[in-house]
């Protein structure tokens, strides 16, 4: 390595002569006589920066792998808050943009961009199995307009007694739905249409096991 390599190695590698001297734990002025040409280098600093730049290297190609793994996170999803407590228990209630009153998200849960929802938590029990798990994390939209109901589809009812995640079903009985679940082994609910406070929408739902 001649003194034009060295000057080119620190161009190369963004370092100054103090830096380029505290890697191969040297004087700034043995820098400057390599780079003049009045010393020749020797074979460990070789070495060493030789070890220096293959390691950086590598470390700038891990860093733009994980730079490229962001951007597609972001081109393919995006965030909504994620509230990790269970909605069955305590008194949850939710403000108009659909945020749970009083508490700040817990994390964020990432769907993907094309999906419409507003908020995650985890769903337990094993009414829904095996559509949706113990302890799924689940995406919903914060049903506001109750004057059409999407029969068939997966919703989180929440009621003053109760809040339980089912399919939404047309009653035979005016005034009432029909709350039915995926598993067999629990039976429909008939529920009252006003005893409902507040109605969100499954729209995707995050395994925990595959």
């Amino acid at each position: 390595m001649n003194s034009i390599q060295i000057k080119e190695y620190r161009k190369r590698n963004d370092l100054t002569q103090k830096e380029l001297a505290e890697i191969v734990r040297t004087s700034i002025r043995s820098v400057q006589s390599w780079e003049q040409g009045n010393r020749n280098i020797s074979q460990s600093a070789i070495k060493i920066l030789t070890d220096y730049e293959t390691e950086r290297n590598y470390n700038v190609a891990q860093a733009e792998r994980v730079n490229q793994s962001v951007r597609i996170i972001h081109e393919l999803f995006k965030p909504i808050p994620f509230y990790n407590l269970d909605v069955r228990a305590g008194n949850v209630s939710f403000m108009d943009n659909g945020l749970v009153k009083g508490q700040s998200p817990d994390d964020y849960m990432y769907i993907p961009i094309q999906v419409d929802a507003d908020i995650a938590f985890p769903t337990y029990g094993h009414s829904m199995y095996p559509e949706i798990s113990n302890g799924d994390r689940v995406a919903y939209k914060f049903i506001k307009d109750w004057s059409f109901f999407n029969y068939g589809m997966k919703y989180l009812i929440v009621t003053d007694e109760q809040r339980m995640v089912k399919y939404l079903k047309r009653h035979v009985k005016e005034g009432y739905v029909l709350l039915v679940s995926r598993n067999e082994d629990y039976q429909p609910i008939d529920m009252p249409i006003s005893s409902i406070r507040a109605i969100l929408q499954v729209r995707y739902i995050g395994k925990i096991e595959m």
